[in-house]
């Protein structure tokens, strides 16, 4: 019997897969079994894919744009739609602050009554800003949106989270003391016009680092 491979060849041996004659040539000699070329090769990869590990998909949170903005509307909640966790403790921390510093004081309640409008409208914005950017991400496209432009405006702050640590110990303590009526906290709330000071001294800061 002539090779199933090459009809002028004498075979030597048969495929223990498909029994086909096979020559010295054809003859593909794995620990003592004799495979064909293609039932060897088709071995190797039934094993392989075997083996593979699964596909991996990227699970996308936050696409959709709209439901980002509504859920934005309740303070904390579009961060949490876009699988930013930590993101949504801090916005209701902020929240609560404002409402809190308002709640304690008459002399600020116009400005923190201000502040606490624009926090809450800047929620769903920044909410739907971060979905529309992730969903145009994952088709190649990279969005700069307006929350982008304004924080490059502000500048990359230095120890971020060393500042926001100390701006909460001296907040919760500022309360805690006042919730145990050790001083008046209403007093230290007629201080608010420092922060236009602070302001403005962070504003004539940046003027000259421009210069």
């Amino acid at each position: 019997m002539n090779c199933a491979y090459h009809s002028e060849a004498q075979n030597v041996a048969f495929c223990i897969r498909c029994g086909k004659a096979v020559c010295n040539e054809c003859v593909r000699n794995v620990r003592g079994s004799v495979y064909c070329e293609n039932c060897l090769a088709e071995s190797i990869g039934g094993k392989s894919a075997a083996s593979a590990p699964p596909p991996h998909h990227d699970v996308i949170a936050g696409t959709n744009p709209g439901a980002a903005f509504a859920l934005g509307l309740i303070p904390g909640v579009g961060a949490i739609y876009n699988g930013e966790f930590v993101k949504a403790a801090i916005h209701l921390l902020i929240f609560g602050t404002l409402i809190s510093l308002q709640s304690v004081t008459r002399f600020g309640e116009p400005l923190f009554g201000l502040m606490i409008a624009g926090f809450y409208f800047y929620m769903p914005f920044e909410a739907y800003y971060t979905a529309k950017k992730r969903r145009l991400r994952a088709e190649g496209i990279e969005l700069e949106t307006p929350i982008d432009r304004m924080q490059q405006q502000l500048g990359a702050s230095k120890d971020k989270e060393l500042w926001g640590g100390i701006a909460l110990v001296v907040l919760g303590g500022l309360f805690l003391l006042g919730n145990l009526d050790i001083f008046d906290l209403e007093r230290v709330a007629r201080f608010w016009p420092a922060l236009l000071v602070v302001f403005g001294v962070w504003l004539l800061r940046k003027h000259q680092e421009k210069s």
